[in-house]
């Protein structure tokens, strides 16, 4: 099984990281109002958030909160600034996540906060549930295959809050292969979901770090293949 983030260091580390998260959240920063405009800044409760996709990668999750607990108020602060939560307000005012599905679900997974500073990049919460999914397609915001690459699906079958996003262990294989080089990183919209998939048919996985470990080296092999030359970031 993977290496899951310590339970007997979390009493003292997440009582800091509590008021490093508090602290993080600007002084613009304001309470989610589903009447916000574009380009607000607010808070918002995590259990709130609506996904945009059906799975993460758990290692990743579990990462990120190994990496947050490292970091100084000030570098955490940075960090939280850069990798910044986007939502757009749905029908009835929802708040649904475009992005920072995993940095959501680590601070909430390893209790570290139960609410995150967000951007509203749209507010459409006027439009009705099928002119907002095709907005939503329409900007790349939203991706309907399932945690074993199923799909498109239908959007109202998306988890209904972000602590429901199941684990697509391909989704982490492509974020750990990416790291080590198999691909560049690219603003494409889901790339690490494609490259996923492409991986998902060609490479074995296992439950260990070891199996997980040996799945990321067969990734790296297979990755500058002229097979995936049409997906984001390939490099020959």
């Amino acid at each position: 099984m993977q290496t899951m983030f310590p339970p007997r260091r979390s009493i003292v580390i997440l009582l800091t990281l509590a008021g490093i998260v508090r602290s993080a959240v600007g002084a613009e920063a304001v309470p989610f109002d589903p009447a916000l405009p574009a380009k607000s800044r607010c808070v918002v409760a995590i259990e709130r958030l609506r996904p945009t996709q059906f799975a993460v990668g758990f290692r990743e999750v579990d990462d990120r909160a190994r990496n947050i607990v490292r970091k100084s108020p000030e570098k955490f602060k940075a960090y939280i600034e850069e990798h910044l939560p986007l939502i757009v307000i749905g029908p009835g005012g929802e708040p649904y996540l475009v992005d920072g599905h995993h940095l959501a679900l680590a601070l909430w997974k390893y209790k570290m906060a139960a609410s995150v500073e967000a951007r509203v990049e749209a507010n459409w919460r006027d439009l009705a549930p099928a002119e907002f999914w095709k907005a939503m397609r329409q900007r790349g915001w939203v991706y309907l295959c399932d945690n074993r690459g199923r799909g498109p699906l239908d959007p109202e079958k998306l988890p209904k809050n972000v602590t429901q996003l199941t684990d697509d262990p391909y989704r982490a294989l492509a974020w750990a292969a990416r790291k080590r080089g198999a691909y560049r990183k690219t603003s494409d919209s889901f790339a690490e979901f494609k490259w996923a998939n492409y991986f998902r048919g060609r490479v074995a996985m296992g439950d260990s770090d070891a199996a997980f470990d040996r799945a990321v080296e067969a990734a790296l092999k297979i990755s500058h293949s002229p097979e995936a030359s049409n997906l984001p970031g390939y490099e020959p």
